[in-house]
């Protein structure tokens, strides 16, 4: 598949300091980029656009767009949603998938994209209308909910084969791998549940009952705590991982906030959450589990992805009805830019090249 530049804005970036991250996983994944990361190394937003079949790549000095990299010819047919980052942040996972989710077709699956060259490294089959996915903080396994068969599932990277699947609520929506690799969480919207899956032992080891159609999940730093967005709901369940992976708290933002996706600040002080609802980014203090800032102004409308920097600068959104990604400033708590990108923007991450690349 052809990457498509965008022939007036420059390719090369000139970004030496600051790095980006979105993964679940964020403790073992951002000690590993900032091993990897040099001086010189380049940075590129990708916006995975569920109704254009295509993935927007972004300039991250001058949040300009660079280019399209086309995933499917079937647009309005086929669809990319979830996305995750490789540890050293050089490869982009993108999930694939058609609208009829009750049967498996041949574009249920999951693509690796070189972030150098923008070019796809990698295919293999996914099976069940894959949803969204996650990374081990190993980076050796991708990890996806499978709508359409109520499943989990493990991929092996190296041979692109799946390793086990396992049962969790209907319709799996949400995925996240906790910092030491130990657990698989993976949240079912019809059954409220989120459902822990041990990696070591190879067993579930148990159900858990959050919000009202839970949609995403992410680990605190640590590890020692999940939290689960509800759309449905309105609210964000905070799990005790230590104690025997137990609802311990709900934060309520309101029935109209619709929470899809959210991530970790870097400093682990804070939870950032896509309200689709009220076009609105929630700011959670995570050691009081309050709502310490609301973002609206100058919003895009339903923000369902969000992701952050490593250093904290920027948070950026995707935005499913006005067709954008949002640029927001921490330290305003303010939109400082809004971005067109491709229709239904759904997820965004953020890739690595590396210098001399």
């Amino acid at each position: 598949m052809k990457y498509v530049p965008v022939r007036h804005a420059a390719v090369g970036l000139a970004f030496a300091a600051g790095l980006f991250v979105g993964s679940p996983a964020l403790a073992q994944t951002t000690q590993t980029m900032l091993d990897a990361t040099k001086p010189g190394d380049k940075y590129r937003v990708y916006v995975a656009n569920e109704y254009n079949a295509d993935i927007t790549v972004i300039d991250a000095t001058t949040d300009a767009v660079i280019g399209t990299i086309p995933i499917s010819g079937r647009p309005g047919l086929v669809r990319p949603r979830g996305m995750a980052l490789s540890p050293d942040g050089t490869i982009i996972y993108v999930s694939i998938s058609d609208f009829h989710p009750e049967f498996e077709v041949t574009e249920d699956k999951i693509v690796a994209i070189d972030v150098r060259t923008n070019q796809i490294l990698q295919e293999f089959r996914a099976g069940g209308n894959p949803e969204r996915i996650a990374l081990s903080p190993d980076g050796k396994q991708v990890w996806a909910s499978l709508e359409a068969l109520a499943q989990g599932g493990g991929y092996d990277i190296a041979t692109g084969t799946q390793f086990v699947q396992f049962r969790v609520g209907i319709e799996a929506e949400g995925v996240a791998v906790s910092p030491d690799g130990k657990w698989v969480y993976v949240t079912a919207e019809a059954t409220h549940t989120t459902t822990v899956y041990d990696v070591e032992n190879k067993k579930i080891l148990k159900h858990i009952l959050v919000g009202n159609r839970p949609r995403a999940v992410a680990f605190s730093l640590d590890g020692s705590k999940a939290y689960v967005s509800a759309e449905i709901g309105g609210t964000i369940s905070v799990i005790d991982v230590n104690k025997n992976h137990t609802l311990v708290a709900s934060i309520n933002l309101g029935l109209d906030s619709r929470p899809v996706e959210l991530v970790v600040d870097p400093s682990g002080k804070y939870v950032y959450v896509a309200g689709g609802g009220t076009s609105a980014i929630y700011v959670i203090d995570m050691a009081t589990n309050k709502v310490v800032n609301t973002i609206k102004e100058k919003m895009g409308r339903r923000p369902w992805g969000v992701t952050i920097t490593l250093d904290g600068k920027k948070v950026y959104t995707a935005n499913g009805l006005s067709d954008s990604v949002s640029v927001i400033d921490p330290d305003c708590m303010c939109v400082i830019k809004n971005i067109a990108v491709g229709r239904g923007a759904h997820s965004v991450q953020i890739g690595r090249i590396p210098a001399g690349v």
